[in-house]
C-alpha cells in the first residue's frame, strides 16, 4: 500500500511539471514531451517584405505536433499550414521528424541540456509556398541555466535540399536565444535566428533579430509572441508570430 501511495504520489508531481515549448523562439527546447503525452503548438505568423512591392504581406498557419514515444525521445509532425500572399493561397512544407534528449543539464557544474533534432521537409501543397523537393535537416539544441533567472540556448544544425530557384545545396542553421523567467510563468527572450545560413548563389543567409514572450496560462497551456526585423538585406523587413501551446 506504502508502494502504491509513494507511485501516485510521483506521478501527481510529474502531472504538474508546467509545458515546455519550443516556439514561441527559433531556438527550440532541449527537453521532450513525457512519455504518452500529446502537445500541439499553432502559430499565426505575418511577414512583410518591402523589396517586393506586389508581394504584400505574406500569412501563414504552421503547426507542431508532439508525442512522447520513449524516455527522451518524441515523435513530431511539423506541417507550414496555410499560406496567404498576393491574393494567392496553398499549402506548405509538410515536416517529419524525431527529438532525441541527450543530456539533463546541471546548472551546479555549469553542464547544459543537450537534444538532437532530425526532420525530412517534404512539398505537401503549391510549389509556391514550399520547396520543390525533400529537404532532411539535423540540429542540436544546447541550453544552459544561468544565475539571475537566465538561460542561453544555442541551435547549430545542417540542412540539404534545392528550390525553383537554388540548385542542391547545402545550408546552415542558427539560432542564439538569451531567456529572461519573471516568476513562475512570464519569461522573455531577445535571438538571433538564421533559418538559412548559404552562399548567394543558394538562396544566401536569411537572418533576423527577435523580440518575445511566453506566459503559462495554466501547466498544460501557454501562449507567445514574437517580433523580428532583419538582420541583413537578404530577409524580409519583419515578421510577427502568435503561438498557443496546449498538452494533454
Amino acid at each position: 500500500m506504502c508502494g502504491l501511495v509513494c507511485l501516485l504520489s510521483a506521478a501527481s508531481v510529474l502531472a504538474v511539471e508546467p509545458i515546455d515549448t519550443d516556439g514561441p523562439d527559433f531556438v527550440e527546447s532541449s527537453e521532450v514531451v513525457p512519455v504518452g503525452r500529446l502537445q500541439y503548438e499553432l502559430d499565426l505568423s505575418a511577414v512583410q517584405d518591402r523589396r517586393d512591392r506586389h508581394a504584400g504581406t505574406r500569412l501563414a498557419t504552421p503547426g507542431l505536433f508532439k508525442i512522447g514515444i520513449a524516455p527522451d525521445w518524441e515523435w513530431r509532425f511539423a506541417p507550414s499550414g496555410m499560406q496567404h500572399e498576393a491574393g494567392q493561397s496553398g499549402w506548405g512544407n509538410l515536416a517529419l521528424g524525431l527529438k532525441w534528449h541527450v543530456l539533463d543539464r546541471d546548472a551546479s557544474v555549469g553542464r547544459p541540456a543537450v537534444a538532437w533534432i532530425a526532420h525530412l521537409d517534404a512539398l505537401a501543397g503549391s510549389t509556391r509556398f514550399g520547396d520543390v523537393r525533400s529537404r532532411p535537416s539535423l540540429r542540436s539544441v544546447i541550453t544552459w541555466d544561468l544565475p539571475h533567472e537566465l538561460a542561453l540556448g544555442v541551435m547549430p544544425g545542417i540542412q540539404y535540399g534545392a528550390t525553383a530557384d537554388a540548385p542542391e545545396h547545402v545550408a546552415g542553421i542558427l539560432g542564439v536565444v538569451l531567456n529572461h523567467r519573471f516568476g513562475a510563468r512570464l519569461r522573455a527572450f531577445v535571438e538571433y535566428s538564421a533559418s538559412q545560413v548559404a552562399r548567394a548563389t543558394a538562396g544566401g543567409t536569411v537572418a533576423s533579430y527577435d523580440v518575445g514572450a511566453a506566459w503559462l496560462v495554466t501547466d498544460e497551456t501557454q501562449i507567445g509572441v514574437r517580433y523580428g526585423i532583419a538582420a541583413n538585406n537578404n530577409t524580409p523587413d519583419h515578421f510577427m508570430l502568435f503561438e498557443v501551446a496546449q498538452r494533454f
